[in-house]
């Protein structure tokens, strides 16, 4: 494997873990706020919630790259869609 391939590789498992830790983040801090009204969870699922928008939007390039598409194409479906 070229290191490109292996660093694209790594990149992608790293973006994938940083995903599934931010949903169980967003999950408990949207938890609290429900149960406890505490400001500064509602403060955290905003930032973990803007984060996963982030990884997400990591997550349709490399999406492209595996369709063999170019980087700016937008993902299938994407249209009427308000996240993806």
């Amino acid at each position: 494997m070229t290191y490109e391939e292996t660093f694209l590789k790594d990149f992608e498992e790293w973006l994938n873990t940083q995903v599934m830790v931010n949903e169980v983040a967003m999950a408990e801090a949207k938890k609290i706020v429900e149960e406890d009204k505490d400001e500064r969870a509602a403060d955290a699922y905003i930032r973990y919630e803007s984060k996963l928008d982030a990884y997400r939007f990591l997550q349709g390039k490399f999406a492209n790259y595996r369709d063999k598409k170019d980087f700016h194409d937008l993902p299938d479906g994407l249209f009427g869609q308000r996240k993806y």
